[in-house]
């Protein structure tokens, strides 16, 4: 019984490896952009918002503390409201940053996000009298 249940979840286990691997792999191969070095990866995420990992970017930051829905809260929880339309994996001064998109009622928002402390280290608004809508 108790080898049954092992072959179980390692059955389960694999076969949820394959299928979120294929998931990835169908999104990478959509969101590329046709290119001669590695293409940038873009996905929707299931926050409801575009997330754009450039490869290369990814493999020389390597794992990060903060990942790009955490840094679209720390945006949101900055500013009330506001709704992420984009975040993108970047360089700053020598280290990973998310850039992330927002709008909020008063207009856009552009905010950089340390990938490794989570500090907003750069902010960028537009009010929407400035852009010239209303």
């Amino acid at each position: 019984m108790r080898k049954t249940k092992v072959f179980t979840l390692l059955g389960g286990g694999l076969l949820l490896s394959v299928t979120t691997g294929a998931a990835l792999a169908a999104a990478g191969q959509e969101g590329q952009e046709p290119q001669g070095r590695q293409a940038t990866v873009r996905a929707a995420s299931p926050a409801g918002f575009e997330i754009e990992i450039d490869p290369e970017l990814d493999a020389q930051f390597g794992p990060r503390p903060v990942n790009a829905v955490q840094a679209a809260g720390i945006v949101t929880d900055s500013r009330p409201g506001a709704r992420v339309l984009k975040v993108e994996l970047d360089e700053e001064g020598g280290r990973a940053v998310w850039e992330v998109e927002a709008h909020d009622g008063a207009g856009d928002v552009e905010a950089l996000v340390d990938a490794f402390t989570g500090q907003i280290v750069g902010q960028d608004a537009e009010d929407l009298d400035e852009a010239g809508r209303d």
